[in-house]
């Protein structure tokens, strides 16, 4: 077998596995999350429930690629993207960033994300959380952040006053510019945490 043959292989499976994801958020969108079943999103995407299920184990595995694509993303888009400037700044910028990603994800998308039982936000060591965490940090270090918090608890504080917004934002229907919302809010946020 050739590298030729494996790689078209491979690139038909990546294909695959991006239908059914896009099937599924699609179906999430106009559906919502819990009234979708993964014969829905099998039909939907074109591919047998059994194809379905070698690419995911449940739809929450769905769920699960959403907040690792956020994670991916984090990790290469954002921490090569923030300018340079102050540690204060550069976490106003990293939240201006997860603004732009809900933005794109689209208000439906974000409001199935926002239930009790989506227990992913919280989960330890996600590359979002810990990128901030090392910011923080680092600005600690430089006496640029306030340091009577861990970076964990701080970092910890201002995601779920991000979250916040951006479920505001949902509730609204995505009816005002959450960037714009965003930035005024990290920067009054941030403000406490200078020194």
């Amino acid at each position: 077998m050739t590298n030729k043959t494996i790689t078209k292989r491979h690139e038909q499976a990546l294909e695959t596995k991006d239908r059914i994801y896009s099937a599924a958020i699609d179906l999430m969108d106009r559906e919502g999350f819990e009234n979708i079943t993964i014969a829905d999103i099998s039909k939907k995407a074109g591919v047998s429930v059994g194809a379905f299920y070698h690419y995911f184990t449940s739809k929450n595995d769905i769920l699960a690629d959403i907040f690792y694509k956020v994670d991916e993303y984090f990790s290469t888009q954002v921490i090569s993207g923030l300018k340079k400037g102050s540690i204060p700044e550069k976490i106003i910028e990293y939240f201006s960033y997860y603004a732009k990603f809900s933005v794109r994800s689209g208000v439906e998308l974000t409001q199935q994300l926002f239930k009790p039982q989506i227990k992913f936000f919280i989960e330890n060591n996600r590359p979002m959380v810990t990128l901030l965490e090392d910011l923080i940090r680092e600005g600690q270090q430089k006496k640029e952040i306030r340091v009577d918090d861990s970076p964990k608890e701080i970092a910890r504080f201002l995601i779920v006053m991000a979250r916040g917004v951006v479920f505001d934002w949902s509730v609204y229907d995505g009816n005002y510019d959450l960037e714009a919302q965003m930035h005024n809010y990290m920067e009054c946020l941030v403000s406490t945490l200078r020194i």
